[in-house]
């Protein structure tokens, strides 16, 4: 099959295209998925250049969106058909750890992630356990589907599970044009926040009104804080950063009494300093969280099948071109998703 492959760590030059990949093995229970388009995670280039502690086994495809259609069913499943139009959620459990057992999966001691640990979507076909799979609407297409795995629901954990926003509360994110910045901004309008988002460009700019986005600011040429200020004079409610450690700071800054900060990125670095001190003089909550619950994920995709979202999908590749994508994702050269037809 055709695929783009990691044979071993490294650049952009690591990415290794093949028409000759064996297909994936079918196993008990799970199913066989044809892939017509992916998106682009962080996580692919996590993948990449190798990440301390994930032991890949190489040569690795990259890929955590996982949809498209099934083409043959292993033993035992029973739910799914050849034919289903499906999404997979991003992570496999193992059903026995205590985290499990306390109903508890995405908090496995044992998860597996699409595209890291297993073998991911930048292939024409990908296998997976049934019961990690959605069926996706027919008014869904697969192009947008691909925001629905990682970012989107990233997005929609934040703001309706961990960070709980509620009407009227005052929203910031950093970077908001980004595939987790333009869905948290139609989610939080969805929850009638106030949406404040900084973007690097005119045009990131420009695409974060349009989606939504009541107040949006460069953050190349604003004073951030100080803009926020004038907004919300006693701080924001809820600040997502995944670009941390440059951020961090100026987050902690913004949020008001009782305020709260979700991390789930770390983008310019993983470490930072944090006044104790102002955290509890202040009654601040950092919450740190990554991707979501099933459960959310079909609500998200009940909500982009209803019209409340419309994925944006700034630029599409092919597969070919996956270097050319990580590119643009490392040097902040997009806008959006950025799809890999396959």
């Amino acid at each position: 099959m055709r695929a783009m492959t990691v044979p071993q760590h490294g650049g952009l030059d690591a990415l290794t295209y093949l028409t000759d990949f064996p297909e994936p093995k079918l196993k008990e229970h799970e199913v066989l998925i044809k892939v017509e388009v992916t998106g682009l995670n962080h996580i692919d280039i996590f993948a990449r250049v190798g990440y301390p502690g994930i032991g890949l086994s190489l040569p690795h495809i990259p890929g955590a969106d996982v949809i498209g259609t099934i083409v043959e069913v292993g033993r035992g499943v029973t739910n799914f058909k050849t034919g289903d139009r499906v999404v997979a959620f991003p992570i496999v459990s193992c059903g026995r750890c205590p985290l499990c057992r306390e109903g508890k999966p995405l908090l496995c001691l044992n998860w597996l992630y699409f595209g890291l640990h297993l073998k991911g979507s930048y292939a024409e076909y990908v296998t997976a356990p049934a019961e990690n799979l959605l069926f996706l609407p027919d008014n869904v297409s697969f192009m947008d589907a691909i925001t629905i795995p990682v970012t989107g629901l990233t997005a929609f954990h934040a703001l309706t599970g961990v960070g709980n926003l509620k009407k009227g509360e005052a929203f910031f994110i950093w970077g908001g044009s980004g595939g987790v910045g333009t869905m948290a901004i139609q989610i939080a309008k969805q929850l009638e926040a106030t949406v404040i988002a900084t973007g690097g460009s005119d045009q990131k700019l420009e695409v974060m009104k349009k989606l939504g986005a009541d107040y949006v600011f460069n953050r190349f040429k604003d004073d951030i804080p100080a803009e926020v200020a004038k907004i919300a004079p006693y701080g924001v409610d809820v600040v997502l950063d995944y670009i941390a450690t440059q951020t961090f700071p100026k987050s902690f800054e913004m949020l008001k009494k009782g305020g709260r900060m979700l991390l789930c990125g770390m983008h310019t670095g993983k470490e930072t300093t944090l006044s104790i001190h102002m955290t509890y003089l202040r009654c601040l909550s950092l919450l740190g969280f990554y991707l979501g619950t099933r459960e959310e994920m079909q609500e998200l995709i009940n909500w982009i099948a209803q019209g409340k979202i419309k994925p944006y999908i700034g630029e599409v590749l092919d597969l070919k071109e996956a270097a050319l994508a990580h590119h643009k994702m490392e040097t902040g050269n997009m806008i959006g998703k950025l799809a890999l037809k396959v």
